[in-house]
C-alpha cells in the first residue's frame, strides 16, 4: 500500500478523512477494501496524487459497489423487449421523443461506455457542463437514490475546489426531543429549476433527480455504514409533510443554518486526486473555474462493502412505509444493475 497517511478533514468533525501515500500499482484488493472499510466510516475520503486513470480508476470501485444510474434503469424496465440495447431504444416508435432526448443526453456524457463512467466538465460535453454547483445530492428525490459518489480528477482541476457538507454532527449537536422531532420529519420533493447549476440544467438532471413529483423521503436515514444522518438536499426539498408552510420554512431554514459550520471546500491540489463520497447524508457542491476541467465520475451502490460489513442489502430507511416503497423501487433497479 505505501506509507499510508491519514489525516481529518477539518470542520467534518471526524467524518472526512485525508488520505495520502498509497501506491496504487501495488495495492492489493484486500488493501483496497480495507480502505473501503475504512470509508465507511468517514463518509467523505480524499485521496490525494494517486497517479490513477480512467480505466484503472473503474476496476478499483467495481471492487467496492456496483455502477448504478437509476433513470437507466428505470428505462430498461419500461421497455424490457429492448435487453438493456440504447440503440434498439432509440430506433423504435414505442419509445417517446422526450426519452430519446435524454438517452442522447446520456451518450454525449459517457453513459455509453463500459461501467458508466460519466465525463463531468466544463467543456459543454459531460455532466454538469458549465459553472459552479449549488449545494446538492444526486437522484436526491428519488427513493432509491444511488448511496456512493467518486470523483477521479484528468485534467484542470487545479482551479476548483469540491465541497462537503456533513449532517450528522449537526444531528448529534440538537438534544434528544428535538432528534426525536426529527426523525419523524418526512420531506416532499420535487425538481426545480437552478437549484443545482444556474447556467444550464438539461431533461437527464430533472429525470436523475426527482423523476416523481412530490416524493417522500424521511429527513433522518443511515448510511451504508449506519451512520444517522439528514437526507437534505437543497436541490429537491420543498417542504415538511403534514407542516403548515410557514413552519415547515422556518424549521427548513433553521436546519440550514445549523449545518453550515459542517461544510469544507477542497481546492484540488492535483489532477489525480480522487474524492469518494456519500450521497445520502452528505452533500457536495462545485466552486472556482471549470472552462479546461474534466473529471470521471463513479456512482455506486456500495453492495460488496456493506456485505462484509453488515451481511445484508443497504437499507437507508428506519420507518415504514419508506422501507418497503425503497425494496419496491430497487426490485426495478436491480433488474439492470
Amino acid at each position: 500500500m505505501g506509507r499510508k497517511r491519514l489525516s481529518d478533514i477539518p470542520n467534518l468533525e471526524g467524518y472526512g478523512v485525508f488520505v495520502d501515500g498509497i501506491d496504487f500499482q501495488h495495492l492489493t484488493r484486500e488493501e483496497w477494501k480495507e480502505l473501503g472499510m475504512l470509508h465507511m466510516k468517514k463518509p467523505v475520503m480524499v485521496i490525494r496524487n494517486t497517479g490513477l486513470k480512467r480505466q484503472h480508476f473503474h476496476k478499483l470501485m467495481k471492487i467496492w459497489g456496483r455502477d448504478r444510474q437509476n433513470y437507466a434503469a428505470t428505462l430498461f424496465a419500461k421497455y424490457p423487449w429492448a435487453n438493456k440495447d440504447r440503440h434498439k431504444l432509440m430506433d423504435s416508435p414505442e419509445v417517446t421523443d422526450h426519452e430519446k432526448a435524454i438517452l442522447k443526453e446520456y451518450d454525449k456524457i459517457g453513459g455509453n461506455t463500459s461501467g458508466a463512467v460519466l465525463r463531468v466538465c466544463g467543456d459543454g460535453t459531460g455532466l454538469f457542463a458549465h459553472g459552479e454547483l449549488l449545494w446538492h445530492s444526486n437522484e436526491s428525490g428519488d427513493i432509491a437514490f444511488t448511496p456512493g459518489v467518486a470523483l477521479l480528477g484528468d485534467h484542470g482541476m487545479t482551479e476548483s475546489a469540491t465541497g462537503f457538507m456533513v449532517t450528522t454532527p449537526y444531528y448529534y449537536s440538537l438534544s434528544e426531543s428535538m432528534r426525536s422531532e426529527l426523525d419523524e420529519m418526512v420531506l416532499v420533493h420535487n425538481f426545480q429549476d437552478g437549484k443545482i447549476n444556474v447556467e444550464g440544467e438539461n431533461n437527464l438532471l430533472y429525470k436523475n433527480m426527482c423523476p416523481e413529483p412530490d416524493t417522500e423521503i424521511p429527513l433522518v436515514i443511515q448510511s451504508p455504514g449506519g451512520i444517522k444522518g439528514l437526507h437534505f438536499p437543497y436541490n429537491t426539498t420543498t417542504r415538511i409533510k403534514d407542516y403548515p408552510i410557514e413552519e415547515s420554512v422556518r424549521l427548513l431554514n433553521e436546519i440550514r443554518w445549523g449545518l453550515d459550520k459542517y461544510t469544507y471546500d477542497y481546492w484540488w491540489e492535483n489532477d489525480d486526486d480522487l474524492l469518494i463520497f456519500d450521497n445520502s447524508i452528505v452533500q457536495h457542491r462545485r466552486l472556482g473555474d471549470t472552462s479546461n476541467r474534466l473529471c470521471h465520475r463513479y456512482q455506486f451502490d456500495y453492495t460488496y462493502l456493506c456485505y462484509t460489513l453488515t451481511r445484508k442489502p443497504y437499507q437507508p430507511y428506519l420507518q415504514e412505509p419508506y422501507i418497503s416503497r425503497y425494496i419496491d423501487r430497487m426490485k426495478t433497479v436491480k433488474l439492470t444493475f
